[in-house]
């Protein structure tokens, strides 16, 4: 089934997509802020969850994790995240892993962030 979300993700442009007792959900703009409002409005969808994302920081890994998700496919995912995301007992999978300072210029050239 991951993979079904991760296609989604890919072939539709979204930013995030979320598979909850059978229902999928999917998401554009910013995947962060997209977590924190899903926690606030509606947490349940991510409790026991799988997620596909664009890119998982570390901010992004504490709110699945606040969530309880159960597994995450990143594109992209920094290496602090990854460390959360594992610590939580999530399983984790990616295409590409990255440091932490890497990230932040990966995810501001994806507009997320503005470094002033």
């Amino acid at each position: 089934m991951m993979n079904e979300l991760i296609d989604t993700l890919h072939t539709e442009q979204y930013a995030l997509v979320v598979l909850h007792e059978g229902h999928v959900s999917t998401f554009t703009g910013r995947g962060v802020r997209t977590l924190y409002n899903i926690l606030d409005e509606s947490p349940e969808l991510l409790h026991g969850a799988k997620v596909a994302i664009k890119a998982a920081g570390q901010t992004a890994a504490r709110a699945m994790a606040e969530g309880g998700v159960a597994e995450v496919w990143a594109d992209i995912v920094s290496e602090r995240a990854c460390d959360v995301l594992q610590g939580a007992g999530i399983k984790v999978a990616y295409d590409k892993r990255v440091d932490h300072a890497t990230f932040l210029k990966l995810w501001e050239r994806m507009g997320e962030i503005e470094v002033s």
